[in-house]
């Protein structure tokens, strides 16, 4: 057992290697969210399957920025029922109404987490949000991406929409360890993913200091005197994002 743990660590610390060069595109998409956030815009994120946990990283939480909206649809949750939440993402027609009810405006940032890109849902997401004049950023795996076929009559996947690609360095499949009889274990693209989302956030405030900006970021609420400078980001700042006013402290 202790080696199997230890052949995970390795195989995230290599990945973490890889991603360390391969910063262009991070860099590219913080720019992109300081253009966003300085413009008085929103960053979305949108995943299905275990890829929520990417707007979930992202949203509301001690040192992670206000203006992000968490696209989070519970019915393409696992939570929901892992089988169906998988066959709902293949189905077509979805994207346009998952986006539709979103804040989304020209200007903003859209992220679509999608480890293979290759289902209907993300890849419609993407074009949806694209239609309103966001910039589209995928996080995906570039192997498993190129590994198999797009899903759906169109034929294409979400590197094909996407304006900005951000590889997440997962191996095909996701599981990076080899055990016993071949079978893959410990999935990988979870980790790398909310790498990247905070590696974005933390370029994202150096480029908003940069600009002479504020950066609008979360305090952890259980530091003293947080609740004060939160409640006021959140009024200055979440008229856009309907579950940020939800979550205020009442004054």
């Amino acid at each position: 057992m202790a080696d199997q743990e230890l052949s995970f660590l390795s195989e995230i610390r290599k990945l973490m290697d890889e991603m360390s060069e391969d910063t262009g595109p991070v860099a590219l998409a913080a720019q992109w969210c300081a253009d966003a956030i300085g413009g008085g815009g929103l960053v979305h994120v949108f995943g299905s399957g275990h890829s929520h946990m990417a707007a979930e990283e992202a949203f509301h939480r001690a040192g992670g920025l206000v203006p992000v909206n968490a696209v989070l649809v519970e019915w393409l949750m696992v939570h929901q029922g892992g089988r169906r939440a998988g066959l709902l993402e293949r189905q077509p027609g979805l994207g346009e109404l998952i986006v539709s009810t979103e804040p989304v405006e020209a200007g903003d940032v859209f992220f679509v987490v999608s480890n293979s890109g290759r289902n209907p849902v993300p890849v419609e997401v993407a074009e949806a949000a694209k239609a309103r004049g966001a910039k589209v950023v995928a996080i995906s795996s570039k192997k498993h991406s190129q590994g198999v076929a797009a899903r759906g009559g169109k034929g294409v996947k979400l590197s094909d929409v996407a304006d900005l690609v951000i590889d997440n360095h997962a191996p095909l499949g996701d599981a990076a360890v080899t055990v016993a009889d071949g079978f893959q274990v410990g999935g990988v693209s979870s980790i790398t993913t909310l790498v990247v989302l905070q590696s974005i956030v933390v370029a994202t405030v150096e480029l908003l200091l940069q600009r002479g900006i504020v950066p609008p970021v979360f305090k952890s609420a259980n530091v003293d005197g947080a609740d004060e400078w939160n409640a006021e980001q959140i009024k200055r700042l979440g008229r856009r994002v309907p579950t940020l006013l939800r979550s205020a402290v009442q004054q």
